[in-house]
């Protein structure tokens, strides 16, 4: 592997589906430079992703899905570009060798929880996205204009005026590093462990966004986090993901007495909206008063053989914890999922501050709205990462390349706060980030987010680690959550509050967008 270079022409923060597919665009045009938090390969867990390669009724219902998920607030020429692009995306990583479930010639699709076409794409095993990034990883290292350093910690963004100039990092042994490009990607992933309880990975502490904003850049819908209903609730256990498809396959919600109770909270039961779920789960654990609440999904009234064949990759990983999901029922719990909001871009993956972009996770494209549609999330990392990919390329060929400059590499400060007591301090943020600004939100409880935050500010001064840093990002991620929540009074989305319990769209039918410590809707 070879060592950071001085400079580059481009360099892609994130190792990910959207920043392999947009390194892949940018090397016709350029060295590129791929900086993974830590290692790069086979990094992305199981999933699932959409598309739509039949008929325009497919592509309309797609369409209409993913804009009834958004609530009022999908951007629908960014939901448009999303799946009028999908069939080409998918059809290319076909062509560079990806091989997914087929009966015959056609792929396969399936339907998932309450949606109105069968959407979800397959791989063998269950495992789209581990299928995508072998893929991708592939089609990189084939490349010699791409160069991927593992274990690189990005920390901020150089700017000179007002246009980004270069990354600033901290290596793998803690020594501060500095690379000047052209331009920058940010593909960091989402912020799930603001959070006490996530399905993300160590990494997503929000990163990207944390050094856009920094760096002067704008973000929007910060206050759309979306929570998965049902994530594995086991002692000494990571909040393992169990797929919505669970429910739609028919699976039960149970409470501490085993009482099935969705029915008292929306007709379609157990297949009712993520959010819904959530929110109810998160209510009868509320009633049972219990020290470490949870609720049980419960497949055993299903074929155990079509489970088995169904869910291999769920059903093996129980079994190495010893669970049958044939016979035992499984204690979940909510957990934050997905970060709908992020930098703020245009189609391209633009953000306000010239010389950056984003794509992914760590962006607001506008194609989720207030929620995101199951499944979306790989799709749109493929799409707007090859977007971004082609905007940065063409953007060089006629304003600005990457001048090497003798730049003196500053010594980490010798005085950080934060580095004493790093994991206290993040426990802090998340504990407070969960009871006050998660699933279930009121004036009040974001009010003192908000404060407990603020009185956490002189704690974040000068990191010098890479954990100070992320305990730095979490902090700031969490302000602009609460802020821009407490900003929006009603609710849509993924975004609930008990004070303002239905949508206002004479007032918030629009995209939130933070820049200092305004929050103002465009």
């Amino acid at each position: 592997m070879k060592g950071l270079p001085a400079e580059t022409d481009f360099v892609v923060i994130g190792a990910g589906v959207a920043g392999l597919r947009a390194a892949i665009e940018l090397a016709t045009a350029g060295r590129v430079l791929v900086l993974a938090k830590k290692e790069s390969l086979h990094s992305t867990p199981p999933s699932e992703t959409t598309a739509s390669l039949s008929d325009e009724d497919e592509l309309i219902l797609h369409l209409k899905d993913t804009m009834i998920a958004g609530d009022g607030l999908c951007r629908p020429e960014a939901v448009k570009t999303l799946i009028d692009e999908a069939p080409e995306r998918i059809e290319e990583l076909i062509a560079w060798g990806k091989q997914l479930d087929r009966h015959g010639t056609p792929l396969v699709f399936e339907s998932e929880a309450s949606y109105s076409h069968s959407h979800v794409l397959r791989a063998p095993g269950n495992s789209v996205g581990g299928e995508i990034m072998r893929v991708l990883e592939r089609r990189v290292r084939a490349s010699k204009n791409i160069s991927v350093l593992e274990f690189e910690f990005s920390t901020e963004l150089q700017s000179e005026d007002h246009r980004v100039t270069g990354v600033s990092l901290i290596s793998d042994k803690g020594s501060p590093e500095e690379i000047v490009c052209s331009a920058v990607l940010l593909a960091s992933g989402g912020m799930g462990q603001l959070y006490r309880h996530t399905t993300n990975p160590a990494t997503a502490t929000g990163d990207g966004v944390a050094m856009a904003f920094r760096a002067g850049a704008e973000v929007s819908d910060m206050e759309f986090v979306q929570f998965y209903p049902t994530a594995l609730h086991m002692n000494k256990v990571p909040h393992f993901l169990l797929s919505e498809t669970l429910r739609s396959e028919g699976g039960y919600l149970r409470n501490i007495e085993m009482d099935r109770f969705m029915g008292k909270y929306h007709p379609l039961a157990e297949k009712a909206p993520g959010d819904v779920v959530a929110r109810a789960i998160i209510h009868e654990m509320e009633v049972s008063r219990a020290k470490d609440p949870f609720v049980y999904l419960d497949l055993t009234h299903l074929n155990p053989v079509r489970v088995q064949k169904r869910f291999p990759h769920i059903y093996a990983i129980f079994m190495k914890h010893n669970i049958d999901i044939t016979e035992d029922v499984i204690p979940v719990h909510p957990a934050a999922h997905c970060s709908i909001g992020g930098v703020r871009t245009d189609l391209d993956g633009k953000s306000s501050l010239a010389g950056l972009y984003a794509s992914g996770e760590a962006a607001a494209t506008g194609v989720h709205g207030a929620n995101r549609f199951a499944s979306n999330s790989l799709l749109e990392a493929l799409v707007y990462g090859a977007r971004a990919g082609k905007a940065m390329r063409e953007e060089s060929k006629q304003a600005y390349k990457a001048q090497s400059k003798d730049r003196e590499k500053k010594a980490a400060s010798q005085n950080g706060p934060v580095d004493a007591g790093i994991e206290e301090f993040i426990r802090q943020v998340q504990e407070t980030m969960w009871k006050n600004a998660g699933i279930v939100r009121t004036r009040v409880r974001m009010q003192e987010a908000i404060k407990v935050l603020e009185g956490l500010s002189p704690r974040v001064a000068h990191p010098r680690t890479r954990r100070a840093y992320e305990a730095v990002n979490l902090h700031l991620a969490g302000l602009l959550v609460a802020r821009s929540a407490l900003a929006r009074e009603e609710s849509r989305g993924a975004h609930y509050r008990i004070d303002y319990p239905g949508p206002d769209d004479k007032k918030f039918l629009k995209h939130s967008v933070v820049k200092g410590e305004s929050v103002r809707f465009v």
